[in-house]
């Protein structure tokens, strides 16, 4: 006990002997952390933030045409809201942004490519764990960091209903060519069934004729479906819900149309064709007028949650910070270089006493 006593008392001899080098290495760095902070330029940050986005088919369909846009990461299990964070880190956004605020020249970059990289570490994205994504600018000027984070979300909206376009787009045009290719069919099937019954000089009975109907019904239907399964496993993800929908569909239009009796006459297969190719025609020309409606659509596919304001407050330097930190550390340092001092004065101590 008394040994720790001496100790202590040893300490705070030491502390004691080297107190003004301890008060005026605190009072040095405390005051420079002061000025540098009072010199360097202030800066401001100002947030805006976007709710969840809903997932849907059409938003699904985009992880195919990100290439188009330069954007990367994207894999067939990313969710909308991943989609999202990467149209705001791409290369397509940057330049959108460096070129609205001509941020080269403010930034003093020689090149877009190091503006570039500028602004994406002035550029927070956040996902939280209610998926809310918080767009974050800090910036040397308060109004500017406000323009750029709501300039980010009026963007992400105009890209994605782009991309959402070019998605519908494609989807129609695939619809419209397989509806060129049912159409001719159709008419094929007709002229077969005409010339067959012309030549032949006869009709079907009631019982055949409503057989091949309903034959040709489920035909036609499960080829439609088939139709719009390969279409939608174009752009969508395996785990997209219409997608096994969709499969489903298929394999009880399958199993419907095994469980019918076999048609025997060539009359019977004719009608069937027939059927078959006005039900297909009728089912892809609804698909078509759809895929149109959602080509045209122009709504806007990002909800605000809150838009950026200008900062009132500063984000940095935080000089009280900055200076408590300072302080601190040049405590330990001067009770450091405090010991450095004794051990260094009784070695020469000893040193002395032995000569």
């Amino acid at each position: 006990m008394e040994e720790n006593e001496i100790n202590l008392y040893d300490f705070w001899i030491v502390i004691k002997k080297n107190l003004r080098l301890i008060i005026g290495l605190c009072i040095i760095l405390i005051l420079a952390a002061m000025i540098v902070g009072l010199l360097i330029p202030k800066t401001y940050k100002a947030t805006a933030s976007i709710l969840p986005p809903m997932e849907t088919s059409n938003m699904a369909d985009l992880s195919s045409l990100m290439g188009v846009a330069g954007i990367k990461g994207i894999t067939p299990q990313t969710s909308t809201s991943d989609i999202f964070i990467a149209i705001l880190k791409s290369r397509t956004m940057l330049d959108e942004i460096i070129n609205k605020f001509n941020l080269q020249q403010v930034y003093r970059c020689k090149t877009k490519q190091d503006a570039r990289k500028v602004l994406a570490k002035k550029t927070e994205i956040t996902l939280s764990k209610e998926r809310v994504i918080g767009v974050s600018i800090i910036d040397t000027n308060p109004e500017r960091s406000a323009a750029m984070a709501n300039y980010y979300i009026t963007t992400l909206d105009r890209l994605n209903r782009n991309l959402n376009i070019t998605a519908a787009g494609q989807m129609r045009r695939f619809i419209e060519q397989r509806l060129e290719e049912t159409k001719q069919a159709l008419n094929n099937a007709e002229e077969k069934l005409k010339l067959y019954q012309m030549s032949h000089k006869i009709l079907a009975g009631k019982n055949v004729e409503e057989t091949a109907k309903t034959a040709g019904e489920l035909q036609g239907r499960l080829m439609a479906a088939t139709v719009e399964l390969e279409a939608t496993k174009k752009y969508t993800t395996l785990q997209n819900p219409d997608l096994i929908k969709l499969q489903n569909e298929v394999i009880e239009l399958e199993k419907a149309l095994t469980s019918l009796p076999p048609l025997e006459t060539e009359l019977a297969r004719l009608i069937r064709e027939l059927k078959s190719q006005e039900t297909v025609y009728a089912l892809l020309l609804s698909q078509y007028e759809q895929a149109k409606i959602n080509e045209a659509k122009d709504t806007p596919t990002v909800q605000v949650l809150d838009w950026a304001t200008v900062p009132e407050k500063k984000y940095k330097p935080n000089i009280r910070f900055n200076m408590a930190i300072s302080g601190i550390i040049a405590l330990f340092l001067g009770i450091f270089i405090a010991f450095v001092r004794e051990s260094f004065q009784r070695r020469n101590i000893k040193a002395n006493k032995s000569l």
